[in-house]
C-alpha cells in the first residue's frame, strides 16, 4: 500500500526532478523535492521520510556519498539510487554502501521499476525484509519466484540478472510459466527431470538449452527449490538461472576431442599394424629380388594384395616417344596403347616432374579411359608414386582403390617411403648389373669444376693425374690411387694438402717423373654421386685446364636422367661422350692364358713352386733358400722372379676386374 508513503527526492536538476516526482506521485507517493546534499540532510534532521530517492550525481556531491552519510547519521532509512549512468562500478559502490535499490533511468520501464522499488523498501518493511528484497534484486544470477498455488506455476517475480540473462523485461515474465525459455534444442529429458522435481516438491538441478528474447541459444543451469510456509505447505518455487554456456561447450568440445583422439589412436594403431606388416613384406621382397623386373613384379603383387588397393603397376617413361606403359601389373591388363605424356598435367606426369606422390579421383583423371582399360575392378581414386633415388628417377608405381578416404596425408607418406625403398633396391640392382653386364653404356664427362679435388690438384700443381684404382677406408673415406706425371711431386703433395676434399696424401712410389700417389678423400662429391646412381668409374684423366671421367652403366639404366641430374648438381660438369658397348666374356682358361703370356718361364716356375711348396703359409714349411736351390739359382734371384710374377698376377686381376 503506497498511501501515506513519504518520499524525499534529492535531485538538483529541476526538470529531471519534476519528471521523477510526477512518476512517483502517479504511483501514489507523497513527494518532497530538495536540490542538493545540504538540503537533504537538513530535511532529514527535521523528520525521517519513509524512503529517500536520490540522483547519482548531485551539485555538491554524489548520491552514494549522501547515502553513506545517511547510513551513518540516521541508520536504516530506506534509500533508492536513481541514475542515468549505467556505470557498474557506481552500482557496486552503492550496494557496498547499503543501498536498498538501484534503478537505471531511461532503461526499459524504469519509472515502473522505481515505483516498485520504493514501494518495496518504503512500504513499512523491516530492515531485514528490505535486505532480503535487495539481495534478490542485486543477485548476480537470475532469480525467479513461481506461485505453486496457481495452475501452471506462473512467475510472480524476476530479478534484474534474469532480465539481463534472458532479455525479457519483468512485465513480459510475470504471469507466465518459465518454459517460455525453451526452444528446439532444449532437451526433453532435462525438462522432464525438472518437472518431476517440482511435482515431488524436491530441489532439482538441470542443465538445458534455453533461448533469449532475441532467439540466442545458451546453456542454462537451473536450480529449483520449493519454499514452504509455516504449515509446511509449498507456496512458491524459487529458481536460480546461471549461464554455463562456456563451461558446457568447453566440456563438450573436450569430450568430442577425446572421442576423436580415441578414434584417431585406434585408426593409427590399425595403420601402424598394417604399415609394419607392409614394410616387413616389402623389405623381404626387395632383399631377395635379383633383377629390376623381379622388384617391380613383387611390389605390384604385394600392393595389389593389400587392402585397400585392388591394382598396382609400375612403368618407366619412354624418352623416345614420350609415353609410359606398365612394365609390371597386378589386378589389371598391360595390353593396349601406352599412356601418352602430352603435357596435360595428369597425375602420372606430375609425379614424374615433381618427385612427389600425386592423388587424383577417377573423375579428375586427364585420361580416365586409359586407366579404366588397365584396371580390372572399379576404382574411385588413384595414387601415383615416383620411384626416386637421389635424383635418379626409375619411373612410377601406380595404385588404385575404391575408397578415396584412405589416401590421406599419412597414406601418401607411406607410399612415398615405399617408393624410395623400391628405387633404392633398383639402384642397387643396377649397380650390380654394371659390374656383370655384357652390354653397357659408357659415359664420358668433361669436368671443369674446381671443387673436384683431382681437377684442383692438376691445375695447382701443373701435373697430369691418371686414375689407378680405389679402396674404401674406415670412417667413410675413400683411398684413390693416381699415377702422377710431374717433375715436382712435392708440389703435387702441397696442392693436395690445400684441397678441401682431400683428407690425406701419401706418395707410394716415385720413379723418373712418374709417381704413384694415394689421395684419401671423403666418400662424397662427384664420384660418390656417380656410384650411388649405379655408375662404375673406369677412368679419370686430369690435365691442367681439363679433366675427363669415364663411367660405365648398365644399358637398362636411365642414362639421360643421370646425366641431367649430374649436370644440374655440379657446375662445370658436362657430358662429352655417350657410347653403347659390348663387354666380351672372359673364361677362366682365357684369364690363365693371358697371364701366362705375360710371365717368363722362370717367373711362372717361381710362382708355382712357392704356391705348391706352401711358401705363402705361416709358419712356412719351405724357405726361400729351399725354393731357390730347387731351381738352381741364388735366393736373391729367386725372389726377384717371384715378385715380378706376383706383380703381373695382381695387375691382371685389377685390370680385368
Amino acid at each position: 500500500m503506497t498511501d501515506g508513503t513519504w518520499v524525499l527526492l534529492v535531485d538538483g536538476d529541476d526538470d529531471r526532478a519534476a519528471a521523477t516526482a510526477d512518476e512517483l506521485v502517479a504511483g501514489g507517493f507523497d513527494v518532497d523535492v530538495v536540490g542538493d546534499t545540504d538540503e537533504a540532510l537538513a530535511a532529514l534532521s527535521r523528520a525521517v521520510p519513509d524512503c529517500v530517492v536520490s540522483e547519482a550525481l548531485l551539485d555538491d556531491g554524489s548520491g552514494v556519498e549522501l547515502l553513506e552519510t545517511v547510513r551513518t547519521v540516521h541508520g536504516d532509512v530506506p534509500y533508492v539510487l536513481c541514475s542515468g549512468d549505467g556505470n557498474e562500478a557506481l552500482a557496486e559502490r552503492a550496494v557496498a554502501s547499503g543501498v536498498d535499490g538501484y534503478v537505471r533511468r531511461g532503461e526499459g520501464d524504469w519509472a515502473i521499476r522505481l515505483r516498485e522499488r520504493v514501494e518495496a523498501v518504503g512500504g513499512g518493511f523491516t530492515a531485514t525484509e528490505r535486505l532480503k528484497e535487495r539481495a534478490l534484486d542485486e543477485a548476480p544470477v537470475g532469480i525467479t519466484l513461481a506461485d505453486a498455488r496457481k495452475d501452471d506455476l506462473p512467475l510472480v517475480y524476476a530479478n534484474d540478472a534474469f532480465e539481463r540473462l534472458t532479455g525479457y523485461p519483468r512485465e513480459e515474465v510475470v504471469g507466465r510459466n518459465c518454459r517460455f525459455l525453451q526452444g528446439p534444442d532444449s532437451e526433453p529429458e532435462a525438462a522432464a527431470k525438472m518437472r518431476e522435481g517440482i511435482e515431488n516438491e524436491e530441489p532439482t538441478t538441470v542443465e538445458l538449452v534455453n533461448y533469449t528474447r532475441d532467439g540466442e541459444r545458451f546453456w542454462n543451469r537451473v536450480d529449483v527449490a520449493p519454499i514452504r510456509d509455516e504449515t509446511g505447505e509449498v507456496t512458491h518455487f524459487v529458481g536460480f538461472q546461471t549461464d554455463v554456456t562456456d563451461r558446457v561447450e568447453a566440456e563438450r568440445t573436450a569430450e568430442h576431442r577425446a572421442a576423436m583422439l580415441a578414434a584417431e589412436r585406434e585408426g593409427l594403431q590399425h595403420l601402424l599394424d598394417r604399415v609394419d606388416g607392409l614394410i616387413q613384406q616389402t623389405a623381404g621382397a626387395l632383399v631377395t629380388a635379383t633383377t629390376r623386373e623381379e622388384i617391380q613384379q613383387d611390389m605390384c603383387e604385394l600392393l595389389a594384395g593389400t587392402d585397400p588397393f585392388s591394382c598396382a603397376w609400375t612403368g618407366e617413361p619412354d624418352l623416345a616417344d614420350g609415353s609410359v606403359r606398365p612394365s609390371a601389373i597386378v589386378g589389371g591388363e598391360s595390353d593396349g596403347e601406352p599412356l601418352v605424356l602430352d603435357g596435360s598435367d595428369g597425375p602420372v606426369e606430375r609425379a614424374m616432374e615433381t618427385g612427389t606422390v600425386q592423388v587424383a579421383t577417377a573423375d579428375d583423371l586427364v585420361h580416365p579411359e586409359w586407366h579404366r582399360a588397365r584396371v580390372d575392378d572399379e576404382f574411385t581414386t588413384v595414387a601415383v608414386v615416383p620411384l626416386v633415388y637421389r635424383d635418379a628417377r626409375y619411373g612410377v608405381l601406380t595404385v588404385y582403390t575404391d575408397d578415396e578416404s584412405v589416401l590421406d596425408d599419412r597414406e601418401k607418406t607411406i607410399l612415398a617411403a615405399l617408393g624410395r625403398m623400391v628405387a633404392t633396391a633398383i639402384s642397387a640392382v643396377e649397380t650390380r648389373r654394371t659390374l656383370t653386364a655384357d652390354s653397357f653404356v659408357q659415359l664420358s664427362f668433361s669436368v671443369q669444376d674446381r671443387s673436384v679435388f683431382f681437377v684442383e690438384v692438376a691445375n695447382e700443381a701443373d701435373a697430369t693425374l691418371r686414375y689407378a684404382g680405389s679402396v674404401y677406408r674406415e670412417g667413410d673415406s675413400l683411398g684413390m690411387f693416381f699415377t702422377v706425371e710431374s717433375d715436382d711431386p712435392e708440389r703435387v703433395v702441397r696442392a693436395a694438402e690445400e684441397a678441401e676434399a682431400v683428407r690425406g696424401v701419401n706418395v707410394i712410389t716415385e720413379n723418373e717423373g712418374v709417381c704413384l700417389i694415394e689421395f684419401t678423400v671423403a666418400n662424397a662429391g662427384l664420384l660418390s654421386t656417380l656410384a650411388e646412381y649405379g655408375g662404375d668409374v673406369t677412368g679419370i684423366t686430369a690435365d691442367p685446364g681439363d679433366a675427363r671421367v669415364d663411367v660405365e652403366l648398365p644399358r637398362e639404366a636411365n642414362a639421360r636422367s643421370i646425366v641431367d641430374s649430374i649436370e644440374a648438381e655440379y657446375d662445370g660438369v658436362s657430358l662429352s661422350a655417350y657410347r653403347e658397348c659390348e663387354r666380351p666374356a672372359t673364361t677362366k682358361q682365357e684369364f690363365i692364358a693371358a697371364l701366362e703370356e705375360q710371365l717368363t718361364e722362370r717367373q711362372l716356375t717361381a710362382l708355382q713352386r712357392a704356391y705348391y711348396g706352401d711358401f705363402f703359409e705361416w709358419p712356412r714349411p719351405t724357405s726361400g733358400d729351399d725354393l731357390a736351390d730347387s731351381m738352381g739359382i741364388a735366393r736373391s734371384t729367386y725372389h726377384q722372379h717371384l715378385r715380378a710374377a706376383e706383380r703381373k698376377l695382381v695387375g691382371e686381376f685389377f685390370e680385368r676386374g
